[in-house]
């Protein structure tokens, strides 16, 4: 028995020193619902690469924009959508920090947020196997909603999906209380890059800053667009004025369709008029 103790303890210190060693993509699917009537589940792959003491939680989209930006020059990957699909976190151990990066289709420059807020964990007894980890589930609070967290010492990394980090172990599982979000690993495999490449951000800017701006563009989503880019002209050439409302409505309700954020004590609540 004691044998088999030690056997395990020097099992877990060659698996902790082989992935604290080694650069590591972990990849998770999240499902989530866009709007919080939602009945529809969206999906979408993201990546916890991690590098020494860095890791870089991003969607696939943003991961290969962030690559071809750094390798061929091209300019970062932006997406309408502020709060459901950009969750693109930079979490640094060493310096006990995490950033929240924000990229802002309105003035084509991508800001970060520094994430004071941390979840606040309470381990509970509760087992079971997911996949092939044996994990323990953890309750936490962050953003306005309660998370059940499930987590494995077998993978022994502090550190999870989005800005979830903080357990004895790697987060493989996350969903909040009410169904709108859940995380969950599939795959762990070797991160092959030579760096993590991540995102340049112009400046550090607070939650009210990204508040202001998700609204500004809210009641101007055409403001970077010339008018000849979205508006239909008449026979006589005119730009049609009633082309320029339908297309801003359009964009507003779809703003406000998928106004579902992660974290909703921030949320903007849009007016329909």
């Amino acid at each position: 028995m004691i044998r088999n103790i030690k056997n395990y303890l020097l099992l877990f210190v060659m698996i902790s020193c082989h992935l604290l060693g080694q650069k590591s993509s972990f990849i998770y699917e999240l499902k989530y619902k866009p709007h919080t009537d939602s009945i529809r589940l969206d999906t979408i792959t993201y990546y916890l690469d991690r590098d020494k003491d860095v890791s870089l939680f991003r969607s696939a989209m943003f991961r290969k924009s962030d690559s071809l930006a750094v390798k061929r020059g091209y300019p970062n990957g932006f997406d309408t959508e502020f709060n459901n699909k950009q969750l693109y976190v930079k979490k640094d151990a060493k310096e006990n920090t995490v950033l929240k990066y924000v990229f802002i289709p309105i003035a084509y420059s991508t800001f970060a947020i520094k994430m004071n807020e941390k979840p606040e964990w309470k381990i509970l007894p509760e087992k079971q196997t997911i996949g092939k980890y044996l994990c323990q589930k953890a309750e936490g609070s962050y953003g306005g909603r309660i998370w059940n967290a499930w987590f494995t010492s077998e993978v022994p990394i502090s550190d999870g999906p989005y800005i979830f980090n903080g357990l004895p172990g790697l987060i493989i599982k996350i969903t909040d209380d009410r169904g709108d979000y859940d995380f969950e690993l599939v795959q762990i495999k070797d991160f092959k890059w030579k760096e993590l490449y991540p995102a340049k951000y112009q400046k550090l800017i607070s939650w009210e800053d990204f508040q202001k701006i998700q609204t500004d563009f809210y009641n101007n989503p055409l403001s970077t667009l010339k008018k000849g880019d979205i508006l239909n002209e008449d026979a006589s050439g005119t730009l049609s004025e009633a082309n320029h409302r339908d297309v801003k409505e359009s964009i507003r309700k779809n703003i406000r369709s998928k106004n579902n954020p992660i974290e909703l004590n921030y949320k903007v609540d849009f007016k329909t008029n």
